[in-house]
This record gives structure tokens, sequence and C-alpha cells, in this order.
């Protein structure tokens, strides 16, 4: 019973964190929270946009063109005691292809543990959620690009730890007229079991399976506009982003997300200085959920 307080209690709060629809026991729920400052002040819909190195959580054909090596670092704070901290890279093998890859950190504390519902907790306790991945991204044609990428999820509930491998495929399309388009598949593998030594196991718990789809377009390379179909746990959601520079070094931004209980409206700004990026995302939630501020530095070498 005891472990069956601890779990749900985490879940049921990371899944309000995440504002979806999915079954508190599905696990994983802190990796569902989108992990970029500046595709979050777009409201997610990001699969079709490349070039960022935050665009392989998106879409694993999103690693192209990077000018040399890029890295992008980011912090999100939800509530006082969750937060998520990411740190993203690409890099230009050679003319045609690109490495990719990326941590995310997810912090869920102070949670309280009951053997048996009281006013005063039994103890307090923490949850984690990581995730490493790295892929690579092919350009097979000047307007098509391919990727795949090998992760690797682990889950830690007080003293409780599970593990598995995933991977992600994905393609990215350059059509005439400035619009690209692009579909991905992320989190494909076999389910977890998180288990603590000398007791019995959890039951099967599902990887966060997330189908993308979507297009952009380009007016005057200053201005984007984005719309993405995200199928997560089989619920499906719209995603509208807009993006516009309106000077070389600022840039604003703003979004909606449909079909969620907790989150909607997005909004967002980046700043560059020389080769650093500064990206800023402000995301608020309904149901007294409070507000998340996103963060990303992100440098071009």
């Amino acid at each position: 019973m005891k472990q069956f307080i601890r779990c749900q209690a985490v879940m049921v709060a990371a899944l309000m964190i995440a504002g979806s629809h999915a079954m508190a026991q599905d696990g994983l729920s802190l990796m569902k929270v989108e992990p970029s400052a500046r595709a979050s002040g777009m409201a997610g819909a990001f699969v079709s946009i490349g070039g960022d190195p935050n665009s392989s959580a998106y879409n694993p054909a999103g690693a192209i063109n990077p000018t040399g090596f890029t890295v992008s670092f980011g912090h999100n704070q939800y509530w006082d005691k969750a937060r998520i901290e990411t740190g993203y890279f690409s890099a230009r093998l050679s003319p045609r292809v690109f490495w990719h890859g990326g941590i995310r950190f997810a912090s869920l504390g102070d949670i309280q543990s009951r053997q048996i519902p009281s006013p005063q907790p039994d103890a307090l306790f923490q949850a984690n959620d990581i995730s490493f991945k790295t892929g690579m991204t092919w350009q097979v044609r000047p307007r098509i690009a391919v990727g795949a990428a090998l992760g690797w999820f682990v889950e830690k509930i007080d003293a409780w730890r599970g593990s598995a491998f995933n991977f992600d495929l994905g393609a990215l399309v350059a059509l005439p007229n400035n619009l690209t388009v692009g579909g991905a598949i992320q989190n494909i593998g076999g389910a977890m079991r998180i288990q603590d030594p000398g007791v019995p196991g959890s039951r099967d718990i599902s990887l966060p399976l997330t189908y993308r789809v979507g297009g952009s377009y380009t007016y005057r390379r200053l201005y984007r506009g984005a719309l993405d179909l995200v199928v997560l746990d089989d619920k499906a959601h719209l995603h509208f982003g807009a993006e516009a520079d309106l000077h070389e070094k600022l840039s604003v931004r703003a979004g909606y997300m449909a079909g969620y209980d907790s989150k909607n409206f997005t909004a967002g700004a980046s700043f560059v200085y020389h080769n650093i990026t500064f990206d800023y995302a402000f995301v608020p939630y309904t149901n007294s959920l409070g507000t998340t501020h996103l963060f990303n530095l992100t440098f071009r070498l």
C-alpha cells in the first residue's frame, strides 16, 4: 500500500504539470513536458522546424544545417518543487550528415509518503526522470532529411528504479513556396518496470509514445507560422505557433495548444548577442497550477 500511494502521488502531480489526459499509471510523465523554450513559445509546433539544437527533441531529422557545433542548455521551473534541466547539441559531420543528442533531467521533490491516509506524511521523497538520446540526421536530397535516435529512459521514485531503451524516427521535407513539412514517431520501445530490491515490482509501464506531424510556412525569412498534430497517450492535440524576427537580435513568438486540460496559450522571445541566443517562454496553466517559465542558452561555435 505504501508504494502504491507513493507512485500514484508522483504520477498525478507530474501529469497535472504536463496537462495531459494520460492515465496516472503511465509513468515517465515528466518526460511529456515541453523541453525547449523556443518551441514552447510556439506552443510546441516544432516538428517541421530544423536548424535548432533543440529540434531533435521534436524530430530526429531536425538537426540539419547547424553552423559547426551548436549546444543549448535549458532550465524549466514548474511550481516550487518541480524542475527540468536540458542539454542538446548538434554538429555537422559532413555536408549531408549531422550528429545530435541530448539529456533531459526532471525532478519532483518533497513528495509526501503515507502508509495510510493521514494529515501528516510519514516521510518526504523525490521522483526523477532522466532521458539520454543520441542519433544521426541524413540529408538524403537537398530538400529531404531523415533522422533516427536511440534513447534510454531512467525513472527513480524514492527507492524504486527502472529503465528502458527507446528510439525515434523522423523526416523533414522542404517544399516549394517556403513550405516545410515534418513527421516523427518518438519513444518507440517496450514497457518498463520500476523495482525496489526485495519488493515485488510494478506492473508494466508504457513509454510516452508520441506521434507528431505538421508543417510551417516562412514569409520573407522574417515571419513563420506552424501547425502540428500531436498524438500523445492516444489523445490528439493541435498545436499552433507563430514567430517573428523583429530585428536581427530580437524575435517574438506565441502559440496555442488545443485539447489539453490545463494549458493553452504560450508566448516567448529570443535575444541574440554575438554567437549566444537567449530564449524565454511563458506558459500559463489553468486549474490553479500557476505559471511556467522556460529558459535556454544556445551557443554556436
